[in-house]
């Protein structure tokens, strides 16, 4: 059985740990005290062992356990804590290890006062006057203490546990100064306290979300008392959010984690909300979603669907969260009980290409809405349903809304290699430019596409089969789906290394495929990658680049006017959309480009620090691979190198040689010797 060791005590910790139980993985869930223990689930499967460990004794835990994984689930301000575990991990580099980072809030600060640490913020204090409302928990209360006057001042807020309760009297807190409670606590509940305890000023640490920070912060301005925050201190070992862990160590573990809404429990809520999909049309509604629309009191959406809707709800005619949310917010203000209930329609399915996904981030911001997503039935499998086909085994993708620039090469990559594709379509405009490309795709790969056009469906439905030729000049008008289905797919090569007789060539220069080919490794491009291919020559780079996915976007710059001319001719003959072609000279040619992710030299003109140096105006991290085949350009390399202080620069010689046959026998012909110098900026 996989094994987990956790360092929690906090939300996402136990989180964590009961999602992993839930799984069946077991787990170590390690906290400092016995209140820790008290908010986990019990399972037989989560071994919670308390107490405070330094490095010598977590090296121990891990040395008997043999965990599969361990996770720093600890609070962000748990620094010592945090050095024990990096300490510990020094012998255990071998083990997975992820560190989660708590979401920051999305707040309005101004007017708060940040401090670097607890001394600092107490400092300040002691120059204040009026109560100030303490919620940094007991930990580093002796601090807030040492100043007399300042004590009497303090009205503190720690949790209900035996240890922290015995902090407070220990640190000369009376009773009346106490309030020992569990959250998490809402804005209202917030402001209630702040205004009991006649506060003059709030001190929180900059904890995050989870924490209740927002909540703080917002009852702090709403009953105008101040807020002292104290950063969250850096960390040595970079974090992730809960959900990416999440995601991480499903890969890992090779499993599935129930994601459950991680949802705070808060009274403050003003506006039930139900995101909702349409479907094709009333017809096809759920009967769920027809409920909650019955129930609404509001109901927001295209006009061409709230129009068909019978309901008591006042209908607003918009689908936009700029114009949504000012409505919500004046519902939510002119209540002081009760909710009010809220239904947002989004045609189709609201988990395929739907603007749900936009309204669920412009909405969790704000405490006084709760969200639910009911799904709806997708033109897609309704076409699939008209055609007796199934959507498993195929590619599904949308150019609805989506710019001609991305989804022109998912398009061709799809029905290059599937035998089967769905599109959304934005209607006619779009339906002839993808019978064009299927046109195209025919005549340079000689491939055979059927297709099936569903249009209005399920009112006034028509559904058109058609080839590549008649699909270009379909006169159809109304909304539309399409089926392609691809009768001879080719297959796709996974790794780079095309053969030089593939493209067209004239004089110009070009990489020759072995060198081309370990280049683009050295690369190690992903998805949705940028990269230049400067000094492109034949554009053989860059063409490569481009069929290793439709995301990355290749930017060929070339400055010879017959190159430029052969790029052009090689990214047709490979109907490529996601590899442009810049003319012009290097680095000037790069000024207006989208910052790259990757970056090929082939040839610099002798301005390779002119180019260094534009490459790092335009961000860090940026993986560079020069290929040189003169002493000269070596040295101009190393030269750069060390004046822009880049170090660990990986330097390969590459000396190949092909067979070549003469009369009976085959003899090896080398080539000239190429350098391949790779480097992070």
């Amino acid at each position: 059985m996989k094994k987990i060791i956790i360092f929690g005590g906090t939300t996402e910790g136990r989180q964590l740990a009961e999602l992993l139980a839930h799984a069946g993985i077991s787990v170590v869930y390690c906290v400092a005290t016995e209140y820790g223990k008290e908010t986990v689930f019990e399972d037989e499967l989560i071994d919670v062992r308390i107490g405070r460990m330094d490095y010598r004794a977590m090296t121990r835990m891990f040395e008997n356990e043999h965990p599969d994984v361990i996770v720093d689930g600890t609070h962000p301000f748990a620094e010592i804590v945090k050095k024990e575990i990096d300490n510990a991990l020094f012998e255990y580099k071998q083990i997975p290890f992820f560190r989660v980072r708590r979401d920051e809030v999305d707040i309005d600060y101004s007017g708060c006062e940040f401090f670097d640490n607890t001394a600092d913020c107490a400092k300040a204090l002691e120059n204040t006057e009026g109560n100030i409302f303490l919620t940094t928990g007991s930990k580093e209360l002796k601090v807030f203490c040492q100043n007399e006057s300042l004590k009497d001042r303090l009205i503190v807020r720690v949790i209900p546990s035996v240890e922290s309760l015995n902090i407070c009297y220990e640190n000369g807190l009376t009773g009346k100064q106490i309030i020992a409670m569990q959250g998490p606590f809402s804005t209202a509940m917030n402001r209630i306290q702040l205004r009991d305890t006649k506060a003059d000023i709030l001190v929180l640490k900059e904890s995050g979300k989870v924490s209740g920070e927002a909540e703080r912060i917002n009852a702090a301005k709403s009953e105008g008392v101040k807020c002292f925050i104290i950063k969250r201190p850096s960390e040595t070992i970079e974090g992730i959010p809960l959900k990416d862990t999440i995601s991480e160590l499903e890969n890992l573990l090779e499993t599935t984690l129930t994601q459950t809404a991680f949802e705070e429990i808060t009274p403050d809520i003003k506006v039930d909300i139900i995101l909702a999909g349409f479907g094709m049309g009333f017809g096809s509604l759920t009967e769920e979603v027809k409920a909650k629309i019955a129930e609404a009191d509001i109901v927001f959406g295209a006009p061409r669907l709230i129009s068909v809707i019978d309901c008591k709800a006042r209908k607003y005619p918009y689908y936009l969260a700029a114009d949504i949310i000012p409505v919500l917010n004046e519902k939510a203000d002119s209540i002081s009980t009760g909710k009010i209930k809220a239904v947002i329609l989004f045609s189709g399915d609201t988990g395929f290409y739907s603007g749900t996904k936009k309204m669920i981030e412009a909405l969790k911001h704000d405490g006084r809405f709760k969200t639910t997503i009911l799904p709806g039935i997708s033109s897609i499998s309704a076409l699939a349903a008209r055609c007796g086909e199934s959507v498993e085994d195929a590619y599904v993708m949308s150019t609805h809304g989506i710019s001609e620039g991305d989804w022109q090469p998912e398009l061709i990559e799809a029905v290059k290699y599937s035998k089967k594709t769905y599109t959304l379509t934005s209607g006619s405009k779009d339906v002839r430019i993808i019978g064009e490309i299927l046109l195209k795709l025919e005549n340079l790969f000689q491939l055979k596409f059927d297709i099936v056009a569903g249009y209005n469906l399920y009112s006034n439905e028509k559904l058109i089969r058609c080839n590549a030729a008649k699909c270009a000049a379909l006169a159809e008008e109304g909304l539309c789906v399409m089926l392609i289905k691809t009768r001879n797919p080719l297959e796709k090569r996974l790794s780079p290394g095309l053969k030089d007789n593939v493209f067209l060539r004239n004089k110009t220069p070009m990489s020759k495929e072995e060198v081309r080919a370990l280049s683009i490794c050295k690369l190690g491009v992903t998805e949705n990658s940028v990269v230049y291919d400067i000094g492109s020559g034949s554009g053989s780079v860059a063409v490569e680049l481009g069929l290793l996915h439709p995301s990355i976007n290749v930017y060929a710059i070339e400055f010879k006017e017959e190159a430029c001319e052969l790029i052009k001719e090689n990214i047709n003959m490979f109907a490529l959309k996601n590899v442009k072609l810049i003319p012009g000279v290097a680095p000037e040619a790069l000024k207006d480009l989208p910052s790259p992710t990757h970056v090929f030299i082939g040839g610099s003109g002798g301005r390779l620090e002119e180019i260094i140096k534009v490459l790092e105006d335009k961000g860090a991290g940026i993986r560079v691979v020069i290929n040189a085949v003169t002493l000269e350009t070596i040295s101009e390399i190393n030269r750069v190198l060390k004046q822009n202080g880049i170090e660990h620069a990986d330097f390969v010689q590459v000396s190949i040689s092909k067979a070549k046959t003469v009369g009976e026998y085959n003899i090896l012909q080398a080539q000239n010797p190429v350098y391949v110098v790779s480097f992070t900026l």
